[in-house]
């Protein structure tokens, strides 16, 4: 009897409305709307055409959401939007059997029945099923496979938009990255945790300073060294260094110019501790956050260089050097004063013993003065090859000269516009060949600095009969980079096509393959020492004898 009263309490309690349909978090609303305003515009055959202002039917819907209580209430005002855009036809085209690279696609959200009704998630997955196969309005693709985004209000001069704009921006980028962002399966957070706790970071943001900043950790969150950000700001001035994560610590790694960086009296391997007084360690943890980079390291040296550079011409630094603290007042310059390119390619190669060549890749070639270069170590036993820097773009120009027969060094897969969030396979990537191959061996050398074609090049040199990789992580940001504006006409950026090696491994987040690890150190900087190329020596001496 006790049991059977309690029951029917139960059955009572569950059979009140109020208990029936619980209410819906404003940000779980407003995230909602958020996938919704994405999928019917890149989906929906007459949202994607054009015939809509799309930005405009988001202010209208925006206010009818938020009013929503409940589930029924929310599907009900989105099965009414749709209704209001027009018939969605059969599509007899849509079924493929297209092998697809889908990691990144994730509809799940349209079947998601503890926030839609079930009429609701019928019709989604009818447009789906029945998407837009023509021409997008929104966005198409570039010779190389990364898209395009087109036919975006810019809204220029909108540094502090309300909150409807803000969020519309959020909703905007979002979307970009959800179906197009080729690495969005690779992020250390998942994306949809990503608008869901950005949501009330972009609702709250006080000024444009909190905004800004908003944006820019929304950015971080791609995990990728293509991903940026520009707010138009006044041009820094730069220290005429290098600063890089090194032994756990801020070090003077390398000169953008020796001769101005020694009228600064700042040597390598100096450790900054401060800067203008504030400690760099304690500065770099609050940046971070807002710091787009592939991995950990990447993103420490960004950090590095964001406080080390700034506007002012001048700069107090706090250094250690030789176990002792020195206070040194140096000046920052016009990054042109630098003439850093030249500085970097002043050698193209050279000959450091009777069996071991060496080739700058940073250097400009013609397809001569690489052809004589070759002819020149012919009789070499190794070729140390330097990809530390940004190369040329004539990579398979390039292995004609490593592989005597062509070889698969990559396979690339590109976004599907007619399958937003799917991407399709390409051609696998080959070398050049040649029978005039270089017979000798190949050392291959990489760092942080190696970065998207430096990475891509590598993967193609490493298919060379003969080779090994030294070195230390690469930047980890392989593909072609894809420009767009963020709203207000911010340029941001993005990696827009996926690279693999012909196994499948990603370079992106991991960068390539390396066979035989090499950190430079601070010993070995104050020594004057390239631990990596020396490294590269011993290897080539080693295996001759």
């Amino acid at each position: 009897m006790k049991n059977y009263f309690f029951a029917s309490i139960i059955v009572a309690l569950l059979s009140l409305p109020s208990f029936a349909q619980q209410t819906i978090s404003e940000t779980d609303k407003l995230s909602s709307l958020g996938k919704m305003y994405g999928f019917l515009k890149y989906y929906h055959p007459q949202v994607s055409s054009g015939s809509y202002n799309w930005d405009q039917e988001f202010f209208e819907i925006f206010p009818q959401v938020i009013k929503a209580s409940d589930k029924p209430a929310l599907s009900t005002v989105y099965l009414n939007w749709i209704e209001s855009l027009g018939e969605v036809n059969e599509c007899k085209r849509c079924d493929s059997e297209e092998d697809y690279f889908d990691k990144n696609f994730d509809l799940s959200w349209t079947q998601d029945t503890t926030l839609f009704t079930k009429h609701l998630t019928s019709k989604l997955k009818y447009i789906e099923d029945n998407r837009n196969l023509k021409e997008n309005y929104y966005v198409s693709s570039e010779y190389l496979g990364q898209i395009k985004i087109i036919n975006e209000p810019i809204y220029e001069g909108f540094e502090y938009p309300n909150e409807e704009f803000r969020l519309l921006g959020l909703f905007k980028y979002w979307n970009i990255i959800e179906y197009f962002f080729p690495y969005k399966y690779l992020t250390d957070q998942d994306w949809d945790s990503v608008l869901h706790d950005m949501i009330p970071k972009f609702k709250n943001a006080k000024n444009k300073s909190e905004y800004q900043n908003s944006i820019k950790e929304l950015v971080a969150k791609l995990d990728d060294s293509h991903a940026s950000i520009n707010f138009n700001e006044q041009p820094k001035k730069f220290l005429p260094v290098m600063v890089s994560h090194i032994d756990g610590r801020a070090v003077i790694s390398d000169f953008y110019s020796d001769s101005i960086a020694a009228l600064n009296n700042l040597k390598l391997g100096d450790v900054i501790l401060k800067v203008n007084g504030l400690d760099i360690e304690k500065e770099t943890e609050k940046k971070l956050k807002y710091i787009a980079g592939s991995h950990q390291r990447y993103k420490m040296n960004r950090a590095y260089s964001l406080i080390a550079h700034g506007e002012e011409n001048e700069v107090e630094l706090t250094i250690q050097r030789d176990g002792e603290e020195l206070q040194i007042n140096a000046k920052r310059y016009d990054f042109s004063d630098f003439n850093y390119l030249n500085y970097l390619r002043q050698i193209k190669s050279k000959s450091i013993s009777q069996d071991i060549g060496y080739i700058n890749m940073a250097a400009r070639f013609t397809f001569k003065e690489f052809d004589d270069i070759f002819k020149l170590f012919e009789d070499k036993a190794y070729i140390i090859v330097d990809l530390r820097a940004y190369p040329q773009n004539k990579y398979r120009m390039f292995t004609r000269y490593f592989n005597s027969e062509r070889r698969v060094f990559a396979k690339k897969y590109t976004p599907d516009l007619s399958y937003p969030g799917k991407f399709v396979y390409k051609n696998n990537i080959k070398t050049n060949s040649s029978r005039k191959a270089f017979k000798g061996k190949f050392i291959l050398l990489v760092n942080e600095n190696s970065l998207s074609r430096a990475e891509f090049t590598a993967m193609a040199f490493q298919t060379a009969d003969d080779v090994i990789t030294i070195g230390n992580q690469t930047a980890a940001a392989d593909g072609e980079v894809v420009v767009f504006d963020y709203l207000g006409g911010y340029k941001t950026t993005m990696t827009g096509n996926g690279v693999l090696y012909p196994d499948g491994t990603e370079t992106q987040r991991k960068g390539v393959r390396i066979d035989i690890e090499v950190n430079p150190t601070i010993k070995g900087l104050r020594q004057g020492r390239d631990e990596v190329i020396e490294k590269a020596i011993e290897v080539a001496n080693a295996k001759k004898e």
